[in-house]
């Protein structure tokens, strides 16, 4: 339910200044940089967001301000939407590193008959959205039904848009569509012969110890308000949970090649020009979005999922900035990144 304007105006903003001064006290010097990290989450509450996480890391101190009227905790988790996109991706760089597939192999090759046009998509386009492929989310009526659906699949989600006509030709331009990371979710079990959510588990939520990140098999849970979704809708394109210090230790891991081989991050990185949602990226990688600040390259991602925004941006030497809002204005002021992650 939305709240009124009245509601909208009386909104009381608050900092948790408990979980601050805690981190505070384990900062050290990083504690200069709490005055910045506490205003970006004042203005994202000041401007609509019912709450919003903030965190900054550079590797060995972190700082977290949150705000709104919701008090969310600094370990809060959150739907991370579109970030999805970034494990899935590490998934298949890993099973390029081990042979197992090549980014150049066609959607066919692993998925004969579901695509129509399959032999002329590869696992590279599909990872860099260049596949033309429908998005999914673009069929409002459809995704109505199928997130009431008790016996949705992944596969009658990607069979439905590539009922649809492609878009363009493979490989000639970019669109974002959540549908190229179905099929890559699809692609992942039927070369491991098992599930994208153990897959997921075995190789990067146990290794990295990422224990508050999950992808969820039930519609609701129990620390997320929310009205809750079917989890299968979005699933490897968008469905996982997860929180700020967890999405933080994952890009730094990944930036540092210690989820997929180094040669394989360099690869992640070769972009192509993307006009996305939030407009701070340029460039998309495969599975993760480069934007320029005044210190240096930044790639991360962004996801919009339900009343969920979250934003990600990490550095090659390990900083981290991780954002994560609650409201139903996706129109929100973007915080100034460059004042979080470069001063």
């Amino acid at each position: 339910m939305k709240p009124s304007g009245s509601a909208r105006r009386i909104a009381v903003v608050t900092i948790a200044w408990a979980a601050i001064a805690l981190l505070c006290a384990s900062a050290g010097p990083a504690s200069r940089g709490l005055p910045r990290v506490a205003a970006a989450a004042r203005q994202l509450a000041q401007g609509g967001a019912t709450s919003a996480i903030v965190f900054v890391s550079n590797g060995s101190h972190s700082l977290v301000a949150t705000a709104g009227q919701r008090h969310p905790s600094a370990n809060q988790r959150f739907l991370i939407g579109g970030v999805t996109n970034t494990f899935t991706a590490a998934l298949v760089m890993q099973l390029a590193d081990q042979h197992r597939l090549r980014l150049d192999d066609s959607l066919a090759r692993y998925l004969r008959g579901v695509v129509p046009e399959g032999s002329k998509i590869t696992i590279r386009e599909l990872l860099q959205h260049e596949s033309g492929l429908a998005n999914i989310t673009d069929y409002v009526t459809w995704i109505e039904n199928a997130d009431r659906s008790r016996t949705l699949r992944p596969i009658d989600t990607l069979r439905f848009a590539a009922s649809k006509p492609l878009l363009f030709e493979p490989g000639t331009q970019w669109s974002y569509s959540n549908t190229n990371y179905i099929a890559l979710g699809l692609i992942i079990e039927k070369v491991t012969g098992h599930s994208y959510r153990s897959e997921l588990t075995q190789r990067i939520l146990r290794p990295l110890k990422l224990t508050a990140t999950e992808l969820p098999t039930t519609r609701t849970l129990r620390d997320l308000h929310n009205p809750g979704y079917n989890p299968l809708l979005t699933w490897a394109a968008g469905a996982i949970v997860s929180n700020t210090n967890d999405l933080s230790r994952f890009f730094q891991a990944l930036r540092a090649g210690r989820v997929v081989s180094k040669t394989a991050v360099t690869q992640m990185e070769q972009s192509v020009p993307a006009n996305t949602v939030f407009g701070l990226w340029q460039g998309d990688g495969l599975g993760i979005l480069s934007t320029q600040l005044p210190c240096g390259k930044f790639w991360g991602h962004d996801g919009l999922i339900l009343d969920y925004s979250t934003i990600v941006e990490a550095s090659p030497r390990g900083r981290v900035g991780v954002i994560s809002v609650r409201s139903d204005n996706w129109k929100l002021p973007n915080p100034n990144m460059a004042t979080l992650l470069c001063s």
